[in-house]
């Protein structure tokens, strides 16, 4: 039962989990836009098909070939973002207006550009699967211009900046600190390393395993990293590794010896030093591995190199990221098309 224009309806269903489908259809868009897309006219009985939560629960749980962080981020966008709008709109009628008005929501709601397109790119994508099995004819989500926002502005701190960044830090976390900027490596990476993972006699360190958000409550578990090319054995020099401790079952601990986090090393170590060091742009954390990138370009390390070095799943990435900093190249070429011309 609802109301309609003021009077009270009726509609019969088959069943009770049909019901409820389209009470919750009436609830978030109205009798009026619910009547149409079960395109009822008159009170009888109607069997609707599979709506869009019921698709996305299907899609999710026969994906293969993905991690289980990324399962877990999927399952949190379908919970807390697209259910509540879309969620009880048949999968057959959902329209390109029902996703626009879903994403210009997130946007009201100060969702990053970034943070859309990662959900838009989820439900995009499953719309797409629903394609190719034959549920719609069409992606209702395909061509929907989506809000961009800048990405934060990558900070390369200068020998002088990272001193004096280095000097504000405890000494505790010191040899942390310099291994992150000296390794390049992902904080991530850095907290899970052992002490058996450092060839002091070679100078190398293996970077195997990570600290990640697990894919059930959020929280961290150990696993691979980022990417099969993240598996790998760097150089690191050894007036870093020699002021490592190599004692405890982490080469990084806490103060309660306990492998670091960085929520903990944000808010404990991180902020309070930039604080005593007054650096203007602030840095992030993961600032300093742009930084190691940034001294190996200048010292003329190539760029295939220096994508080996920090993991990068393709050179695409580590061009687009740090090839306006490599004037060398851009150099070379100026000077071959001159001696061309002359």
């Amino acid at each position: 039962m609802f109301r309609l224009d003021g009077r009270q309806r009726s509609v019969s269903f088959q069943t009770e989990e049909h019901a409820k489908k389209f009470r919750d259809l009436v609830d978030l868009v109205g009798a009026v836009k619910a009547l149409e897309v079960y395109k009822i006219s008159a009170p009888r009985s109607v069997s609707p098909g599979m709506t869009v939560e019921q698709w996305l629960n299907r899609h999710i749980d026969h994906l293969t070939g993905v991690t289980k962080t990324t399962l877990w981020d999927y399952r949190s966008y379908l919970r807390n973002d697209i259910a509540p709008a879309l969620g009880p709109i048949p999968l057959a009628n959902l329209t390109t207006e029902d996703v626009t008005r879903w994403v210009q929501v997130m946007t009201d709601k100060g969702s990053s550009g970034k943070t859309i397109a990662n959900k838009h790119g989820f439900l995009a994508s499953a719309l797409n699967a629903a394609v190719r099995a034959g549920h719609i004819p069409t992606n209702p989500a395909s061509g929907i211009r989506l809000p961009r926002t800048e990405r934060p502005e990558i900070v390369f701190l200068s020998g002088e900046e990272f001193s004096q960044l280095h000097d504000a830090v405890t000494d505790h976390w010191k040899p942390m600190v310099e291994f992150l900027v000296a390794s390049g490596a992902r904080f991530g990476e850095v907290a899970a390393l052992r002490p058996g993972d450092v060839d002091r006699d070679q100078g190398t360190v293996r970077i195997s395993r990570a600290f990640k958000r697990t894919y059930t409550t959020g929280g961290i578990e150990l696993g691979p990293p980022k990417s099969k090319r993240s598996v790998r054995t760097i150089d690191v020099p050894a007036s870093v590794l020699d002021k490592l401790s190599y004692s405890a079952e982490w080469l990084f601990v806490n103060r309660d010896g306990n492998p670091v986090r960085i929520v903990g090393f944000r808010s404990r170590v991180w902020y309070p030093a930039l604080d005593r060091a007054k650096l203007d742009p602030r840095p992030r954390v993961h600032d300093l591995r742009h930084t190691c990138a940034s001294w190996m370009i200048a010292a003329g390390v190539p760029l295939p190199v220096i994508s080996a070095h920090l993991g990068h799943e393709s050179i695409a990435t580590t061009v687009n990221v740090y090839g306006h900093l490599d004037r060398s190249s851009s150099r070379a070429a100026a000077a071959a098309i001159g001696a061309a011309l002359s």
